[in-house]
């Protein structure tokens, strides 16, 4: 082989190198959590308007704000890192949020038990990242953000209590 085309292919295969470093990168940690924070924003979005429990309305509005943040601060971490962060819910979530727009009679236990189990994933997700993260911006965001998801879990599963078919301590609201 003469000693240009070597150079050239050197030369090709560096500038690659480079190229890909630059890329924009996939990270399950930060995938899972952006699709689970914009299901749970358009679930609430549905339970805004479909709910006719004032204690539901609330969580949805809850949900609506503080995924909104997270999802902003995920973003930019995304950013950061020159990883990829998508704007969608997962096919699940998507599939669970034709159910949800598609349901009147139950609507609300049917919001908060899937908002309860999405709640619960993202629990573990968090946690398992801020345990055993090799990145340690990532580490430390889940670290960061896990004291409020465990917050909403409680709240989510004090409405999963009360929406029971023999608790009856929720109540329509007036039309």
């Amino acid at each position: 082989m003469n000693s240009n085309r070597v150079k050239w292919i050197v030369a090709l295969w560096l500038s690659l190198c480079g190229t890909m470093a630059n890329a924009i990168t996939v990270n399950a940690f930060l995938e899972e959590a952006a699709q689970q924070s914009v299901f749970q924003i358009e679930g609430a979005k549905v339970a805004w308007e479909k709910s006719q429990m004032p204690e539901v309305k609330s969580f949805a509005h809850q949900m609506i704000d503080k995924n909104a943040q997270l999802y902003n601060k995920l973003k930019a971490l995304g950013e950061q890192l020159h990883m990829e962060v998508p704007a969608e819910a997962s096919l699940a979530g998507k599939a669970k949020q034709m159910r949800l727009e598609s349901r009147d009679d139950s609507f609300d236990r049917i919001y908060i038990d899937s908002q309860a189990e999405t709640l619960e994933q993202k629990v573990f997700l968090f946690k398992k990242e801020a345990m055993s993260s090799e990145k340690p911006e990532l580490k430390e965001f889940a670290e960061n953000e896990l004291p409020d998801i465990l917050k909403q879990e409680q709240v989510v599963k004090s409405l999963q209590d009360k929406l029971k078919p023999s608790a009856g301590k929720l109540t329509p609201a007036p039309q």
